[in-house]
């Protein structure tokens, strides 16, 4: 069982044991909705949450952050276009492939994975 979930149908990011969800989207630019599956989240490669980033990544407080997840299972997605992750939606609304966070303030997701001591292996599942 994954520690987080994501519901493409429902636009859902959940994660039980921090105690939070998140409206969210997937796609539709590049290769599309990210791929159902189960990925490894990158603890160690977590981005501050900061102005210093990319207006794609920040969410309407003009803050984001990049956390980077790795697919357990064989596609070509992630080695074209760049890497997935999950991120603030903002700029144009929708992602190329990875989980964006469309609420106006994503500091909430970025506190409670920063808070995670950084040798827990999480796991996402994409349903």
């Amino acid at each position: 069982m994954a520690d987080l979930t994501f519901t493409k149908s429902t636009g859902l990011l959940a994660w039980p044991a921090a105690g939070g969800q998140w409206s969210a989207r997937s796609g539709p630019f590049g290769l599309g909705v990210l791929p159902s599956g189960v990925y490894a989240v990158g603890r160690n490669e977590v981005t501050d949450y900061t102005t210093s980033i990319g207006a794609a990544f920040q969410d309407g407080t003009g803050n984001g952050f990049f956390v980077p997840i790795y697919p357990g299972f064989s596609t070509t997605r992630g080695s074209i276009g760049g890497r997935l992750g999950i991120h603030p939606d903002g700029n144009v609304p929708g992602t190329a492939g990875c989980i964006g966070i469309t609420e106006h303030d994503a500091s909430s997701f970025h506190d409670a994975i920063s808070n995670t001591p950084a040798n827990v292996s999480l796991t996402i599942e994409v349903r």
